[in-house]
């Protein structure tokens, strides 16, 4: 049958309590009028929002990467035209003694997607760079969180996206510590576009919000969900275990029912579920030995023997990494995705040494090598896997204090209702590594020259699906056991 990876994902659930308060005389902060957007006590002073984002390099052009705290200094002969620059309200100053009213809450613009051509181009380069630094984070936080040699598997590409939406009608503090979570430049509006834009043919990433019936989402978010994100809200009915069962389909019929329950019951106060759901289907750009073959594989303190895919001539990159103390080998896959293992150089070497050794900087030193290394006749062994991983995603984003979703969430830009907090946020991957259907031809050799490459999977390995063209990882885990 043909080779398939096929990871997949997830879902966010936000539900609040009871709405704080309900006034209904007061103003709506949409007036427009600023004498109506003052505090109880004090004057409200218009500040405009001089945050941007528009790094340069000496030469005058625009850096595709982020930089320091200084590159939001604008100097005053800078063109009105930088990428990832925002346009700001002039300041006005109200009388000091101009009589004050309550007011329903703070000002909140409209979710704000503007991506000139110009930004676009850089949009990409930096939205790439973002992925790797928050999935090397995510990483680290399964690897504290997860049982000692556990399987993991995940797509920080897709829980990225599913955050991203959440920080469409994000404000406030919600919206910064967003961006700092996901390693997202200062108002970053062209990220939601260049989501939109990295797109392949070897996977599928698609949202959907599904809300109570009480639950009012604003005009603005809808028409821009639905242009970035190509999903409409959809309204829950007042039967809870209908609810859930439409959230399933959802998830079953997006991950072409490798998902089949995602959630095991809804509470009955649920408001607003954000859903995302990446399906990848890759073939290998060479087929290998139909085959089945038993070898060893190490753990820590036993043996066993897993079915193997093996090649006597695999077309393969690979090198030893000085810095990691293991073996980097990349395999070619369909759609411009390539399959690349970090595996201990050596029994005596661990998977936890690896883990402690891939720093952002030795990640992207690794990968560009890779990118330069020539793909040469291997001889190569690597278990057949089929991993199921699923994670409370609230665990993870709390254990490495990215935010606390539990209070405090300005959702402004999506609804008016001011009384929302995260319940939960599951996470669901499976992954399955296969041979193709197809034999290889006899002429492809048994035995093992001794003049020949090699390469061996024979213990615990750190895995990613790569894209190529962007420069990011689809999906990502560690495999102990591939029994499991």
């Amino acid at each position: 049958m043909a080779s398939r990876l096929t990871p997949l994902t997830l879902l966010l659930l936000l539900l609040a309590g009871d709405r704080a308060f309900s006034d209904p005389d007061a103003v709506s902060p949409s007036s427009g009028d600023p004498a109506d957007l003052q505090g109880e006590n004090n004057v409200n002073i218009w500040e405009p929002d001089t945050s941007m984002w528009t790094p340069t390099q000496p030469n005058g052009e625009t850096s595709a990467l982020p930089t320091s705290s200084s590159a939001n200094e604008r100097p005053t002969d800078e063109p009105s035209t930088q990428p990832f620059s925002q346009h700001t309200q002039p300041t006005t100053q109200l009388p000091t003694d101009f009589p004050t009213q309550p007011t329903a809450g703070p000002y909140c613009p409209e979710p704000d997607t503007s991506c000139s051509a110009v930004q676009r181009h850089h949009a990409a380069a930096v939205l790439g760079n973002a992925l790797v630094d928050f999935s090397l984070k995510l990483y680290q936080g399964f690897s504290a969180l997860k049982k000692a040699e556990t399987n993991v598997a995940f797509s920080p590409f897709s829980i990225a996206s599913l955050l991203t939406q959440v920080l469409l009608g994000a404000e406030g503090s919600t919206k910064q510590n967003l961006e700092d979570m996901l390693s997202y430049p200062e108002n970053f509006t062209c990220v939601h576009q260049a989501l939109k834009d990295f797109t392949s043919k070897g996977f599928t990433s698609i949202s959907q919000i599904f809300h109570s019936p009480d639950l009012a989402i604003k005009d603005s978010f809808v028409n821009a969900s639905h242009s970035l994100y190509g999903s409409t809200p959809r309204v829950l009915g007042n039967d809870s275990d209908a609810n859930l069962e439409l959230i399933n389909t959802w998830v079953a019929e997006n991950t072409n029912h490798k998902i089949r329950q995602l959630l095991d019951s809804l509470p009955l106060d649920t408001r607003l579920v954000l859903l995302n759901a990446v399906y990848l289907n890759a073939k290998w750009k060479k087929p290998f030995d139909n085959k089945r073959k038993m070898e060893a594989f190490h753990l820590r303190n036993s043996v066993i023997k897993v079915p193997m895919l093996t090649s006597s001539k695999y077309p393969m990159a690979h090198f030893p990494d000085s810095t990691l103390k293991a073996m980097v080998g990349q395999l070619q896959l369909s759609h411009n995705l390539s399959f690349v293992i970090f595996v201990p150089q050596s029994l005596k070497h661990s998977l936890e040494d690896v883990e402690r050794a891939l720093s952002p900087a030795v990640f992207r030193a690794v990968m560009t090598k890779l990118e330069s290394s020539k793909f040469q006749p291997t001889y190569l062994t690597m278990p057949k896997i089929k991993v199921k991983s699923s994670q409370d995603m609230l665990s993870i984003l709390e254990k490495l204090d990215f935010f606390d979703f539990s209070y405090d969430l300005n959702l402004c830009k999506m609804t008016d209702d001011l009384d929302l907090q995260v319940s939960t946020m599951q996470h669901q991957t499976v992954l399955e590594l296969t041979e193709t259907g197809v034999e290889v031809a006899a002429a492809s050799a048994v035995a093992v020259a001794r003049t020949l490459l090699t390469f061996e999977v024979h213990q615990p390995f750190l895995f990613l699906l790569w894209d190529q063209q962007h420069k990011f990882p689809v999906f990502m885990g560690r495999v102990y056991d591939p029994r499991n």
